[in-house]
């Protein structure tokens, strides 16, 4: 477990409210996306979960591109983002060990409590593809100490 920041520029977007089992579609969405010949991924597909209700929450999916990119008006589903940063997280790498994302997670917050550390109630799966596998990187945002009341 260690603590750091994560930023992409230039990603093409899309948001979803599902349950956090169902993760995997929106990855599939992305990976499908057709991009036309000036514009290419240059990086991995990743998504973060916003917990709202019970095991459902909102995801929003994340495809790193070279350079911007508009869309034309009848694209309503996609969007394009300048930047994404986290300034400070928890990490944990290969959260593919764990059982599955909420074991995962569960793991970052209880660390996070041990170590006096606020979290939000979110997180961002990195998934990095490795000769035909996925390493998945698990970051949960810190709050600032000020945030914390």
């Amino acid at each position: 477990m260690e603590i750091r920041s994560l930023q992409f520029d230039h990603l093409i977007t899309f948001r979803v409210r599902d349950k956090k089992e169902n993760w995997l579609e929106g990855i599939k969405v992305m990976e499908d996306f057709p991009l036309n010949h000036e514009v290419y991924k240059n990086g991995p597909v990743f998504f973060s979960f916003e917990v709202e209700e019970g095991d459902e929450g909102l995801f929003t999916y994340y495809l790193p591109i070279n350079d911007a990119v508009e869309f034309d008006e009848g694209i309503t589903d996609f969007t394009y983002l300048e930047q994404f940063k986290l300034e400070k997280s928890l990490l944990l790498r290969q959260a593919q060990e764990e059982v599955d994302f909420n074991t995962a997670f569960q793991k970052i917050k209880d660390y996070a409590q041990e170590q006096h550390l606020p979290t939000d109630d979110s997180f961002v799966c990195v998934l990095l593809e490795v000769y035909g596998e996925y390493m998945i990187d698990l970051y949960v945002p810190l709050k600032e100490r000020s945030e914390v009341r």
